[in-house]
Order: structure tokens, then C-alpha cells, then sequence
């Protein structure tokens, strides 16, 4: 199959992509935070999602120095990685779901990227706009957090 269909999304006015078959859940405001010592900045701490103990991280801190602010309309993305690991990200605005063709990606130069390389799988051509399509097993390496 030559298609697949991804959640797009935005970070700092930049549109991400993730494969809609690793997306969770997508929940607005942060429900309890319970901090974690010892981690990044840009781990919130954990919440319990549907019994299951989640890490939240916050791409906006891990990949710029703005603070961005939380409330009720904080968006967040409960992700599958690694096979049956549970992980959540705060983004800024969900935008759409787009079924996305292997012709439309392109391998992402080596530079000019908003983030590393490593952390995109490809980048697609829609609508005349570039998305930047996330490798969610690279972003979520637990080595990094």
C-alpha cells in the first residue's frame, strides 16, 4: 500500500506528522501532572491514562528555549511506540488527518530542519505546504529522556 494516513499537527507554527496508527488518544487540557525527578526539562512528569502510568514530554521545550504556557486547551497526544509502549506529547494545534502517498515524501535535507534529521522520517509535499513527518521510535528513544 502506497498510502498511509497521518495526524498533522502544529509545534511553534511548524506542521508535524504522525502515522495515525500510533496515535492513542487525543485529550485537551493536562490532566494531572505528577512531576519526576531526575528527568529532562522537557518531561512534564507522568499521568495515569486509563491505568497505565505515561510519560509526558513536551516537544515545544525539547526542541526550542520557549516556555510555552498550559491550560485547558493544551492538547495532548497519547502515542504508541516501540511495540506497546505509551507515550504523550503537548502540541499546539491539532490540524488535520491527511492520507499521505509515498510519491508526495521526500527525504528531508540535512539542513534547514526546525529539528535533527534523525527525529524526521520523511517530509511530504501537501497542499503546498512541507510537513514534517516525525520518527516516533527515534523521538521517544527512552535513552534520551
Amino acid at each position: 500500500m502506497n498510502k498511509e494516513m497521518f495526524l498533522i499537527f502544529s509545534m511553534l507554527g511548524i506542521s508535524y506528522g504522525i502515522r495515525l496508527s500510533r496515535v492513542r488518544e487525543i485529550m485537551t487540557g493536562l490532566t494531572q501532572i505528577t512531576p519526576v525527578p531526575d528527568c529532562s526539562e522537557w518531561v512534564l512528569g507522568v499521568i495515569n491514562l486509563r491505568g497505565e502510568i505515561t510519560p509526558v514530554i513536551d516537544f515545544r521545550r525539547k526542541f526550542s528555549a520557549i516556555e510555552p504556557p498550559y491550560n485547558d486547551e493544551t492538547i495532548v497526544i497519547a502515542l504508541k511506540f516501540n511495540g506497546d509502549r505509551t507515550m504523550a506529547i503537548t502540541v499546539d494545534a491539532i490540524e488535520t488527518i491527511e492520507t499521505i502517498d509515498r510519491d508526495q515524501m521526500q527525504e528531508p535535507p540535512p539542513i534547514g530542519n526546525a529539528i535533527e534529521p534523525r527525529y524526521l522520517e520523511t517530509l511530504a509535499g501537501i497542499n503546498g505546504k512541507m510537513i514534517n513527518l516525525l520518527n516516533i521510535d527515534t523521538l521517544m528513544d527512552l535513552r534520551e529522556i
